[in-house]
C-alpha cells in the first residue's frame, strides 16, 4: 500500500519567517576616505638654549655676546600642507609639512667689547695674550621645514563639532644664516714670562690676528634631526567634505645646529638647541568623494 504523505498543511508547520538581514558594515576605500588641507599659524613661544662663545687658539672659551635669550625670540609664520586618510570613522592617518621663514636667533645691533686671544712665543718662550678691542654685527637667522607622520583621534560628539587629539614623528630640516662683520684693534698684551709688553703695543705674534684686522663674510648650514609632536584641537564641518581645523601643536626638535666663524678672539660659534615650540595652527581640510 502507498505511503500516506499527507497534505502540504501537514509538512510545512507553520507559516515560513523572513531572515533579518545582515547590519550593514562600514566600507574605507580610496576614492571617499582621504583628505587635503592647508593650513595657517605661527609659532607662538618656544622654549631653546642658545649660547653664543667666543674660542681662542687654545681650545678656550669664554662667553660672547650675541645670543638671544629664548624668551626675547619673535613670534613667527607657519605654512602647511596636509594629506592624510580616515582608517576608521574616528581614527585617520596624515602626513603633515610645516615651513618657518627665518628669524632672528641673535641679537641685532653693532656691539663693542673687549676680547682676548692667545698664542705660543716660539721666539722667547711663553704665552703671548693680546687684547683687542672689537666693533661686531652678527646676524644669525633660522628657518625649518617639518614633516610629520601623525596618528590622530577625533572624539565624536553627534554635533558638528569634532574635538581631536595626536601625536607623531618624522624630521625637522633646519636652515642657518649668518653674516657678519667685525673691526679689532689690538690695544694691548701680555707673555707669560716676561710679563706685559710696553703700554700701546702688541706682541706681534704671527700666530695672533694683526694689530688692526677687519673680518666680513657670511655662511649657511642645513641640517636635519628627528622631531616628534603632540596635537590637540576642534574640527568644524562646514560642509559634509570641508572641515575647518584649530589647532594647537608642541613640536620637540632634537639635537644642536651650530655655526663657527672667525673672530679676533680666535673664533666665535652660535648653538642652538633643546628646542620645543608651541605652535597654533588653522586652516581647511577637504575631504574627497
Amino acid at each position: 500500500m502507498a505511503a500516506d504523505w499527507g497534505g502540504v498543511r501537514d509538512m510545512g508547520g507553520g507559516v515560513a519567517m523572513p531572515v533579518p538581514a545582515p547590519v550593514p558594515v562600514p566600507t574605507y576605500d580610496a576614492d571617499s576616505d582621504w583628505y587635503v588641507g592647508l593650513m595657517l599659524g605661527g609659532n607662538l613661544s618656544q622654549s631653546a638654549s642658545i649660547t653664543d662663545t667666543d674660542i681662542n687658539l687654545f681650545g678656550d672659551s669664554s662667553p660672547g655676546h650675541f645670543a638671544r635669550d629664548d624668551g626675547d625670540l619673535p613670534m613667527s609664520p607657519i605654512f602647511g600642507l596636509t594629506f592624510g586618510r580616515y582608517l576608521t570613522p574616528s581614527l585617520r592617518a596624515e602626513v603633515a609639512i610645516d615651513y618657518t621663514p627665518e628669524y632672528q636667533i641673535s641679537n641685532d645691533f653693532r656691539l663693542g667689547y673687549v676680547a682676548t686671544n692667545s698664542a705660543p712665543n716660539t721666539s722667547v718662550g711663553g704665552i703671548d695674550t693680546n687684547a683687542y678691542s672689537i666693533s661686531r654685527t652678527d646676524t644669525v637667522k633660522l628657518s625649518r621645514t617639518t614633516g610629520l607622520v601623525n596618528l590622530i583621534y577625533d572624539i565624536d560628539t553627534g554635533t558638528r563639532f569634532t574635538p581631536y587629539i595626536g601625536g607623531g614623528g618624522g624630521f625637522s630640516w633646519r636652515r642657518l644664516r649668518r653674516t657678519y662683520d667685525e673691526s679689532a684693534t689690538c690695544i694691548g698684551a701680555i707673555n707669560s714670562i716676561d710679563g706685559p709688553y710696553d703700554p700701546g703695543t702688541c706682541s706681534g705674534n704671527p700666530s695672533l690676528p694683526a694689530d688692526t684686522s677687519t673680518t666680513k663674510g657670511s655662511m649657511t648650514k642645513n641640517q636635519i634631526n628627528l622631531a616628534a609632536a603632540v596635537q590637540a584641537g576642534v574640527a568644524t564641518n562646514l560642509t559634509e567634505s570641508i572641515i575647518w581645523d584649530n589647532g594647537w601643536q608642541m613640536l620637540w626638535e632634537q639635537g644642536a645646529i651650530s655655526s663657527h666663524v672667525p673672530s679676533a678672539s680666535g673664533g666665535n660659534r652660535i648653538v642652538y638647541k633643546d628646542a620645543v615650540l608651541q605652535q597654533f595652527r588653522s586652516g581647511l581640510r577637504i575631504k574627497f568623494d
